[in-house]
């Protein structure tokens, strides 16, 4: 694990990269000590290294899909050869990216890339100095330039106005290798505790060093305390132990060594008042003076003493997690880490003892702490909440700028808008639901990840973030201010941000019950309704998401639905059309767990049947036709009438009006019940001859009755009834026995037992455009 270091700019800065909403690289300072630098984000695992040879081979191997190439590579850095780079925190390779952002047109961004196929994660190391050969091992210190294999350009830094960009380009920068730590002491010394390692202090076994859940930056709120329960899983107890010292800053801690201590999701360092209450301050306020601390195995006032070469060495294994006792001491003042207790009351529980964290010359006996390793999944989260904390919060001021100092422009840049839309597009993505083809350990290890980090983001308190910036985005955009402010070049990206905030709500609560739980409450009911009669269809169509998820996950909020909230779902079919997702929000309105929830059935069937026309069509259909002639038979006691009846029809002329297969049927229906319906369809009456109780139809292959068909003539082909063929009719009302023929040749079926009530009588139904020869009806004997 390596940082790249250069001072081409005039101070000594590290090459660092974000991978969450953003993939590009920049400079971070490490020259101050005062000003603590962020170098976990500088930090680059050295993958592989290879040859350029054995590089273009296993390259062309890859692109031709031949086969793997047999280079397996190594971690020593050799002049000449190639290096692949992978970012500690992200996981992303470092790369020479193929968009340009700054003002020389033949350079390219450096940045991130998730993957390393190709050659462009590919660097060639070159010695800077004419003392040092190709061949030769890379020595920490040296100076060195690095070349993008895919595009032959240096990795270079310039300054461009006030920023400092880093590019790949013509022109020449310098750098050296300084050393972060190694994998093998990793490996070696699982159990230890090293630099930059994200953690928990644990304090009599039941309790860790922590925030409150109210914590803020106002006077009297910007404590430390010691808490047990729920929250030693959650992400407000993480810490991070920072070497002061830069180089080795990934090795052991030791006895004595210098550290800053860094509180996770607040991103702030910890330090003491003049009432010695410890507290958190930012970066700008974080001078070694106040807030370097050292690990002592005992409560000794004697100092310890540590010359520069024992500083600037990877350490020895000392201090071990869930093992070593180590008690916190200020390296300026002396004084130790402990509490004092005091009572407060605290609703549904009484008074409570609680322990905040001051600092003190003796402290007391159990001040001993021990660290407690979080988990790399937990972690990469806590920095997740940290950079969106940040990020919404700041998104949030700036929109309360817009709203209220109405006179004075407050403009926020396109590169402002777009960091938002990266992140947004990060988070959905980091919130994805896992494929459904995958096995299912796998996939059960996924949804179990997922739930957690849902639970960190609501925990934190991200999930009211979102809901509070789409707040303010919809009051400043429903007055008008936001195009007056922002101007109409930027519109698209706004309608963007909208639309990705409700994709990223639904991702955070879908499958989670207890995200879900918190919208069943009326006024959250009402805020998720009045979202949904948004102008906007893509704003509409997020929120359907985020209610289906919510009526999914949450049977709370499913028995808290009004009528007037159905109401305005079923208002949803004529405004975004005949979506699907809103019919997914009526299905769940209807059954809970397995069970059904009869209120809203019955509300949906008051509202939804009458005007049931806005479920049909979901595709066009030919419109079918009846037709009769004024003839009508049937079964009358004390009648002469005859019993067995015969009619024929014969297809003179057949013409499609449509693409779709043309509907014909021919058959007898009864005076009892046969109404056809032409807006009808399935179990909501009939559409032609066959397709009720009352009537029996026939289409030359199948026998139709209660919309149902029974196939009685084996016919490859559609239209079954072609031009010339002549369709029999037989009723038999003695028997009673209805059936077909088709050019005299009888099917293979009939119709018995049908019921004989009414009067029946020719029906032919149709689709097409068609012409019939005559109609024989005749009696027979």
């Amino acid at each position: 694990m390596v940082c790249l270091q250069c001072t081409a700019t005039g101070e000594r800065v590290c090459l660092a990269a974000e991978g969450f909403g953003n993939r590009h690289c920049f400079l971070e300072n490490i020259a101050d000590k005062n000003t603590p630098p962020e170098m976990s984000s500088c930090v680059f695992v050295i993958e592989q290294a290879l040859s350029v040879r054995a590089l273009q081979e296993m390259v062309t191997a890859m692109s031709s899909e031949s086969g793997k190439s047999t280079q397996s590579g190594h971690r020593t850095l050799l002049y000449g050869h190639a290096v692949l780079l992978r970012h500690q925190n992200s996981n992303m390779y470092l790369a020479c990216l193929s968009t340009s952002s700054s003002n020389d047109k033949l350079a390219f961004d450096v940045g991130l890339q998730e993957h390393s196929q190709g050659e462009a994660c590919w660097w060639t190391i070159h010695p800077a100095s004419k003392q040092r050969s190709e061949g030769e091992k890379v020595r920490v210190g040296d100076d060195l330039i690095l070349v993008s294999v895919a595009t032959e350009r240096y990795l270079h830094t310039a300054r461009e106005g006030t920023e400092t960009i880093v590019n790949a380009s013509f022109h020449l920068t310098h750098w050296s290798v300084a050393p972060f730590g190694t994998g093998s002491s990793r490996v070696k010394s699982v159990g230890y505790v090293f630099g930059g390692e994200v953690l928990r202090f644990f304090h009599g076994g039941d309790e860790c060093l922590t925030i409150p859940p109210t914590w803020s930056d106002a006077p009297g709120q910007n404590i430390v305390v010691y808490e047990g329960g729920a929250v030693l899983n959650q992400a407000r107890s993480l810490w991070r132990l920072e070497l002061i010292r830069t180089k080795w800053a990934g090795g052991f801690i030791n006895w004595g060594y210098p550290l800053r201590v860094r509180h996770i999701t607040t991103g702030r360092y910890l330090a003491y008042n003049e009432n010695r209450e410890v507290y958190l301050v930012n970066k700008n306020q974080a001078p070694v003076a106040a807030t370097a601390f050292g690990l002592r195995q005992t409560k000794d006032d004697k100092k310890i003493v540590l010359d520069e070469k024992e500083e600037e060495v990877l350490g020895a294994p000392l201090i071990k997690y869930g093992d070593t006792t180590v008690f916190l001491q200020h390296q300026e003042t002396g004084l130790w880490l402990s509490y004092r207790t005091y009572e407060t009351k605290k609703r549904g529980v009484g008074k409570v003892e609680e322990k905040q964290a001051i600092m003190s010359e003796e402290g007391k006996m159990d001040d001993g702490l021990e660290f407690s390793r979080s988990q790399e999944e937990e972690s990469r989260t806590a920095r997740v909440i940290r950079k969106c904390s940040f990020l919404f919060n700041k998104f949030i001021q700036g929109l309360d700028s817009l709203q209220k100092q109405q006179g004075e422009v407050v403009q926020f840049t396109s590169a402002d808008l777009e960091e938002v839309i990266f992140c947004l597009e990060d988070l959905i993505a980091y919130f994805e639901q896992p494929e459904d083809d995958i096995e299912h350990e796998e996939k059960q290890n996924k949804l179990k990840a997922l739930r957690n980090r849902q639970d960190l983001f609501q925990e934190e308190g991200i999930l009211n973030l979102i809901l509070e910036t789409i707040d303010k985005i919809n009051m400043i955009s429903s007055t008008g201010y936001l195009v007056a402010f922002t101007g109409e070049e930027s519109a698209q990206l706004w309608d963007a941000i909208s639309g990705y905030l409700y994709q990223l709500l639904a991702a955070v609560i879908k499958g989670n019950h207890t995200n879900c739980a918190q919208f069943a409450q009326a006024n959250r009911l009402d805020w998720l309704f009045s979202r949904l009669g948004s102008q906007q269809a893509a704003e509409g169509t997020g929120m359907l998401d985020v209610l289906h998820c919510v009526l999914i996950d949450s049977p709370e909020a499913l028995n808290m639905m009004k009528e007037d909230h159905i109401k305005v779902i079923i208002s949803l079919l004529e405004k975004h059309g005949r979506d699907p997702k809103v019919l997914d929000v009526l299905c769940s309105l209807c059954v809970g767990n397995g069970v059904a929830v009869r209120s809203s059935q019955n509300n949906i069937c008051d509202n939804l049947l009458p005007s049931r026309s806005l479920l049909l069509q979901t595709r066009l259909v030919d419109h079918v036709a009846s037709m009769h002639p004024n003839i009508f038979v049937g079964k009358v006691d004390g009648s002469a009438m005859f019993r067995k009846w015969y009619f024929e029809a014969m297809v003179d002329h057949c013409e499609m009006k449509s693409h779709l297969e043309p509907h014909f049927r021919v058959g007898w229906a009864n005076t009892k019940g046969y109404v056809p319906y032409p807006g009808g369809g399935l179990k909501w009456g009939g559409n032609g001859v066959g397709d009720d109780i009352y009537s029996y139809g026939f289409d030359g292959a199948c026998m139709w009755a209660g919309g149902r068909c029974n196939k009685v003539r084996q016919i490859d082909s559609s239209p079954f009834i072609q031009k010339g063929d002549v369709i029999g009719c037989i009723l038999d009302l003695n028997v009673p026995l209805m059936t077909f023929t088709v050019n005299g040749i009888r099917v293979k079926g009939a119709f018995r037992n049908f019921n004989t009530d009414g009067m029946f009588y020719p029906v032919i139904s149709f689709s097409a455009k068609l012409r019939f020869g005559n109609l024989f009806i005749v009696q027979l004997c």
